[in-house]
């Protein structure tokens, strides 16, 4: 610790930290070596508080347009995400339709494979509950097209 009263403060420095941290007066008078009388009164004068209360808001205002620019992505991802789920799930029940049509015409029975049909309805119904955090879901399908995105956005 410097002495107080030996050295000439660097006022700009004191209240940068004072305006940008969190350090009070107090703790910035003993780290500075200067009077505690003598920080306060400068403080008052120049008026460090309300340009802390200033820098404080400005980050604050800053995390709220960082967290709905992030949600404003996130929501365009899932409608792209969504977007293309649907086209390939509706290219599975175009296939599955011509299957169908194709498997009544030669077996006359009208037997249809009912477990491909599940399994695009189990595809469609996951594909629609993962929108909303397509990035932890733990369907195969969405984290693929998930990552493809991504991939496409970040021009890869």
């Amino acid at each position: 610790m410097i002495p107080i009263g030996k050295t000439n403060p660097d006022w700009n420095r004191i209240k940068a930290e004072y305006v940008s941290g969190t350090d009070s007066l107090r703790m910035l008078s003993e780290k500075h070596g200067v009077p505690f009388s003598t920080i306060r009164r400068r403080s008052e004068r120049e008026g460090w508080a309300e340009a802390r209360k200033q820098a404080r808001i400005k980050i604050e205002q800053n995390v709220v347009k960082e967290s709905a620019k992030k949600t404003a992505d996130n929501a365009t991802l899932a409608a792209d995400i969504r977007r293309k789920g649907l086209i390939l799930l509706d290219g599975l029940f175009d296939d599955f339709a011509e299957v169908r049509a194709t498997e009544h015409r030669e077996s006359r029975k009208g037997v249809t494979d009912i477990k491909r049909l599940r399994d695009l309805t189990a595809a469609y119904k996951d594909l629609t509950d993962d929108m909303a955090k397509p990035e932890e879901s733990e369907n195969p399908l969405m984290r693929s097209l998930y990552e493809l995105i991504q991939e496409e956005r970040n021009g890869h």
